[in-house]
């Protein structure tokens, strides 16, 4: 731009110079020949048209390096935007995976950090149930052995209760067995004792049969009640008269009520007895 304007200025001033000489030189009558005057006419106008040419040419290089260096500049703002926007977006881009790479390691912290916390609630869950479990048994166990430890003691209790009731039974046994054999020898003693009054009364109430029975004698189990009367007779022995058996066994029931004991203890050893009947 300073060279085309210096160039400009070199120009108006040779020109210049070259209309001041010849303004101030010496007109000199010379015949008029048209030609070389044309001639400068020429070569000046030409050197207007060159310079404007050139001006022109100089104008429009300028032009268009302004132009281009414009459009470079444009080119390289665009560019520069262009890389700007693309650093942006990466350091977006970049900034939005660390972000969710944060969120993620963040997420799998939490996630961890859940199951650690479920693990640990899953194993205390486990331990308290184990450890009521462990409770539970040993309860169960403690109870079991107390109800194993009760049922020893009921069982020793009731099988000393039963040897207990056993020796008490047999002693029992043996005292009544004693005081029946004590009644019982009482009761045949005082059996004895009207053994003789039954046999008076029995022949008393006797109607022999015609006939000789010396020497005869029939056997008789006789049952009676607590006022002794005879409630039956059976026949254990017969003396081989029927007349004699049937009139003795009618003296039996004749006699009846018979003179028996009248001790109540004695009943259960006189209610039934043998009795023979002879002449």
């Amino acid at each position: 731009m300073r060279a085309f304007v210096y160039a400009i200025i070199i120009h108006v001033a040779f020109g210049a110079m070259l209309g001041v000489s010849l303004w101030i030189q010496p007109r000199t009558i010379m015949p008029v020949e048209g030609k070389p005057v044309q001639a400068k006419a020429i070569d000046l106008a030409a050197i207007q048209r060159e310079k404007k040419k050139k001006l022109e040419a100089e104008k429009k290089k300028k032009a268009e390096a302004e132009k281009k260096k414009k459009l470079e500049a444009e080119k390289k703002k665009k560019a520069e935007a262009e890389k700007k926007k693309k650093l942006e977006a990466e350091k977006k881009k970049k900034a939005e995976a660390e972000k969710k790479k944060k969120l993620e390691a963040e997420k799998k912290k939490k996630a961890e950090a859940e199951k650690k916390k479920k693990l640990e609630a899953e194993k205390k869950k486990k331990l308290e149930a184990e450890k009521k479990k462990k409770a539970e048994a040993e309860k169960k166990k403690k109870l079991e052995a107390e109800k194993k430890k009760k049922a020893e003691a009921e069982k020793k209790k009731k099988a000393e209760a039963v040897k207990k009731k056993k020796e008490a039974e047999r002693k029992k046994r043996e005292a009544e067995q004693v005081q029946r054999e004590r009644d019982e020898q009482e009761a045949v003693s005082a059996f004895g004792a009207v053994a003789w009054a039954i046999q008076e009364e029995v022949r008393t109430n006797w109607n022999p049969p015609a006939g000789d029975f010396e020497g005869f004698s029939v056997l008789f189990t006789i049952r009676v009640d607590r006022e002794g009367n005879v409630t039956s007779v059976t026949m254990v022995r017969s003396s081989g008269n029927a007349r004699f058996d049937e009139s003795a066994e009618n003296a039996i029931y004749k006699a009846s009520p018979l003179p028996i004991p009248g001790e109540p203890r004695f009943y259960e050893y006189l209610k039934e007895f043998d009795f023979k009947f002879s002449p």
